[in-house]
């Protein structure tokens, strides 16, 4: 069973917009289903929905769901926020 997406504070979600605009590197950090920590380095290419969720997408073609971020380039993220 999938768990409910908490929908990420807006200022956040700025932020990763800005970061697919500027077109570099960013360090992303995330919890995956399992509860493991997880860190990548790449370029973020979109912010999109799926299925009542929003993700980022690397472009490694990884898709991180945004309510599982914990930091992206230092920033702390947390889930439960709403505009």
């Amino acid at each position: 069973m999938t768990e409910r997406y908490r929908p990420i504070d807006c200022a956040l979600h700025d932020e990763l917009q800005l970061r697919v605009l500027r077109g570099r590197d960013v360090e992303v950090e995330w919890t995956d289903p399992t509860g493991a920590a997880r860190r990548s380095v790449g370029r973020v290419t979109d912010v999109f929905s799926r299925d009542g969720a929003e993700y980022l997408r690397l472009a490694a073609g990884r898709d991180v769901r945004l309510d599982r971020l914990t930091r992206v380039d230092g920033i702390p993220f947390s889930a439960g926020s709403r505009c």
